[in-house]
């Protein structure tokens, strides 16, 4: 007989009338008989259940189970309140009474603790903390217990018992010690087993019955034993003996003996041992170490042409290489700081996402991110930013540390005010946006970070910015200094050269030209009129260097008065020109003071700044040319042409550092640029630098093995620097024998050969080929790095000036024969490297 259901709605009235008129045990039986209907809703079951408990039905006396019995005990139900109701005129039932008890409770519970003690959140979380510690403390307790060594100790003692089994009837004492020993004479008694298994499975009449030598856990320890003593040969025995008795060869073996071979770049062994015992179709592992062992047998900073090609040759067989195989290609090409790389980097980066990856890991995008900023190409931010936002909220892949420090140093690089103020805002977004339950810092800045804050500060010229970032650092190496911080950031030499081009870059709001002049009272005392005289001998420094003519005969005859180190620095920022150079030169003392007490006795150094303030918070600094340049720097802006060659000869001499390139040529330039007053101490210094840089030139000609690397743009800026200078000092018949010497160092003819193409730098579309299928970079957009020294209009326009002011027309002839020479074998240039044909690829003869 089926069971009648009743509408929903009809149940829920019907069952609250005849609830409000039944009494306890009578409620309880409906309410069990609707519960039992499995067409009822969750909410309507659960209102019903808290009508009663099953557990007081057993108290509930059997008069009071009557409904007609209940009926004549009370008029209404509804003159009475709650769900059991009972009459004034009648005692209370034993059910009516254990729920008043129930009710009651927590308030005579109250009353009887009513001070309950409160727990602050601190002390709550240090609570919770002390129970959580008690659990992982006992997990490392057990964990000590049950692996007491270490992986390598396990595969000792490992290799150890199966030597002891395999000898176990000779003597002990014939057992090795040493691990090369030891696993030599376990590989010699394996194949003499595995040998007498052979020949008893060869005869005909033999059962066939697999017989385990080794567990596969001691087979893989004997491989890891032979790697750890880079043993290739032996580890490749043990896997063939794996092989011959029949057992599985776990990838664990493959990966550890592929990776000996792959780590030292053994392209030969790697490969032979993959094809013998990986098979057609290696696994992502071995793939990746298969490309890896090509990146790592090629020099440091070389186009990986062989390893992109295995990289394309594994997805032209259906087989794509892992995610990590591409980093490892596209760090290679991002190291070689070639435009040409860094384009075939971001294609490839793209390639992979279309072809195989389509997310990538945190770690691509951060390395992504970071060639954003490249110095190669012109730096892309607002691709950086794209890649971020990306990252973070398109993929939804939380930010790192290095992925901030990665936006912000693109952003950096740019030098444009709106993104350099972006990169601060990601900075303090980084900050103030990632904090755990204490309110501390989730993603703590490194010295990437901070470099890549200065290095937009100081292409902005913020000062203010700078020291503030200065001091941050300096406050944390303090900190930590007392124990308060483990791993802080110190002041080092690159921090420094970004603090020392701030300075350098800095415009003091200091204007010589609009001060006014007051005349001086007579009366007034010798002090105040030595203090004017210094006053105004100072500001005579004051006067910007940008070369242009000045027309005040005072200031070309301005007296040199040395700047004076300032003994501390004030919230103010510098005013003037000295004072920038004190703080330059205070700076500098404490680094001397800090890093090479030895040099204390040098004339850069301050007794005065040998205080306790800072106390070794620049003992990390080294001494390097760059940072000696970036000092230098300070000196050609903001002070007298004599000051900064002075100090040219004799800093180097004095700290022990030896010059690089770009210390020749910064000084050439300083003196190309200056004033009309200076330009006859400028043809002084400019004579002495070029010939130290003639020195060097030669043996960078030579390629002598200690010679100097130079660059072709470097060279440019050195010549044009000393042609500028004799331009301007009226020596313009020299000035025409070093273009000369140019012309025959550097013809024009070496620029009109363009450098061959490459095949993966093909511009033909196939869907199979070992290339890239998706590009970023057009042929195009590619900057061309290689392009040998020469010479322009704009680099030799003053001495045009001057030979026209002379009327000296050979010489004009000859100087527009060199820049049309120059010119035109520039345009051959890059008409030649856009029709190059790809060397080596099929069919480019025919198609470009």
């Amino acid at each position: 007989m089926s069971a009648v259901l009743l509408p929903h709605a009809l149940l829920d009235l019907t069952v609250a009338r005849i609830a409000a008129r039944l009494d306890g045990a009578a409620c309880h039986k409906i309410c069990r008989s609707v519960l039992c209907s499995p067409r009822r809703h969750a909410h309507q079951s659960v209102s019903l259940e808290t009508l009663t408990t099953p557990e007081f039905s057993q108290h509930v006396h059997e008069g009071d189970r009557s409904l007609y019995a209940r009926r004549q005990a009370r008029p209404s139900a509804l003159a009475s309140a709650g769900l059991f109701p009972h009459s004034q005129d009648r005692p209370m039932t034993e059910l009516e009474r254990r729920i008043a008890e129930l009710k009651e409770a927590p308030v005579a519970e109250t009353s009887q603790n009513p001070s309950i003690p409160s727990y602050s959140e601190a002390e709550l979380i240090s609570m919770y903390e002390d129970l959580l510690a008690i659990p992982a403390a006992t997990q490392q307790q057990d964990h000590a217990v049950q692996v007491p060594d270490t992986q390598q100790e396990q595969d000792h003692a490992i290799v150890r018992a199966v030597l002891e089994a395999l000898y176990a009837h000779e003597d002990p004492a014939t057992i090795p010690s040493d691990a090369r020993s030891q696993y030599t004479a376990a590989i010699a008694k394996l194949r003499e087993i595995i040998d007498v298994l052979e020949t008893i499975r060869a005869e005909p009449e033999a059962p066939s019955v697999d017989l385990s030598v080794l567990s596969t856990e001691e087979w893989v320890s004997l491989v890891r034993i032979c790697a750890k003593e880079q043993d290739g040969q032996a580890a490749e025995t043990v896997i063939e003996l794996m092989q011959r008795s029949g057992s599985a060869i776990p990838e664990a073996a493959l990966e550890t003996t592929a990776s000996l071979y792959a780590d030292v770049g053994d392209v030969v062994n790697t490969e032979r041992f993959l094809a013998s015992f990986a098979g057609a179709s290696p696994s992502e592992r071995l793939r990746d170490l298969h490309i890896k062992a090509h990146i790592r047998a090629i020099e440091p900073r070389t186009f990986p042409t062989q390893a992109l090609s295995v990289l394309h040759d594994y997805e032209a067989r259906g087989l794509p290489a892992p995610q990590r195989s591409y980093t490892r290609a596209i760090t290679a090409l991002l190291s070689v700081r070639s435009s040409v790389a860094e384009a075939q980097a971001w294609d490839l980066f793209s390639h992979m996402r279309y072809v195989a990856h389509p997310v990538p890991d945190p770690y691509l995008y951060t390395l992504m991110i970071t060639a954003c900023g490249s110095r190669v190409i012109a730096p892309q931010p607002a691709r950086a930013l794209d890649l971020f936002t990306e990252m973070t909220v398109d993929k939804g892949i939380a930010p790192t540390a290095a992925s901030y420090t990665a936006a912000i140093f693109a952003c950096a690089m740019s030098g444009d005010k709106l993104y350099v103020g972006e990169a601060f805002r990601l900075a303090k977004e980084m900050l103030d946006g990632h904090r755990d339950a204490y309110g501390n810092h989730a993603l703590i800045p490194d010295r990437r970070t901070f470099c890549a804050l200065l290095e937009g500060a100081k292409r902005t010229g913020d000062l203010a910015k700078v020291r503030w970032i200065l001091a941050e650092i300096v406050s944390e190496s303090q900190r930590a200094a007392r124990g308060d911080v483990q791993d802080p950031v110190v002041v080092d030499e690159r921090i420094m050269t970004h603090v020392f081009h701030a300075y350098a870059a800095y415009k003091p709001p200091f204007n010589r030209g609009a001060a006014v002049l007051v005349e001086q009272n007579h009366a007034a005392s010798s002090e105040s009129s030595s203090t004017v005289q210094s006053t105004a001998a100072t500001a005579s420094q004051d006067v910007p260097h940008d070369g242009s003519p000045s027309t005040s005969s005072a200031t070309e005859a301005a007296p040199q008065v040395p700047v004076t180190i300032a003994s501390h620095f004030t919230s103010l920022l510098p005013q003037s020109h000295a004072e920038v150079v004190g703080e330059a030169r205070a700076l500098l003392a404490r680094i001397i003071n800090d890093a090479a007490p030895d040099l204390r006795g040098s004339s850069l150094h301050s007794p005065e700044l040998a205080d306790g303030s800072m106390p070794h918070a620049f003992q990390k600094v080294t001494l390097t040319a760059r940072l000696l340049n970036a000092f230098l720097s300070v000196h050609y802006t903001h002070a007298l042409l004599d000051e900064s060659a002075q100090l040219y000869r004799t800093i180097f001499a004095e700290l022990g550092v030896e010059k690089n390139a770009r210390t020749y040529i910064e000084a050439l330039e300083r003196a190309a640029y200056a004033r009309r007053g200076e330009r006859k101490q400028a043809l002084k210094f400019a004579r002495e630098v070029w010939e130290e840089w003639c020195g060097v030139e030669e043996k960078w000609g030579r390629r002598e093995e200690n010679a100097m690397k130079l660059e072709a743009r470097l060279i440019e800026r050195a010549y044009v620097g000393m042609i500028r200078v004799l331009s301007l000092t009226g020596n313009t018949r020299e000035a025409v024998q070093l273009v000369r010497r140019f012309v025959e160092r550097y013809p024009p003819d070496t620029v009109k050969r363009a450098n061959p193409k490459l095949a993966l730098r093909s511009t033909r579309t196939v869907l199979q080929a070992p290339r890239p299928v998706v590009r970023l970079m057009s042929p195009t957009e590619i900057p061309d790095d290689t392009v040998p020294p020469l010479l322009s209009f704009p680099e030799v326009e003053v001495l045009h000036h001057k030979l026209v002011a002379k009327g000296d027309k050979e010489s004009i002839g000859y100087l527009k024969y060199v820049c049309m020479s120059y010119s035109g074998a520039l345009m051959r240039r890059k008409e030649a490297t856009l029709h190059a044909k790809p060397v080596g690829d099929e069919g480019a003869a025919s198609q470009p």
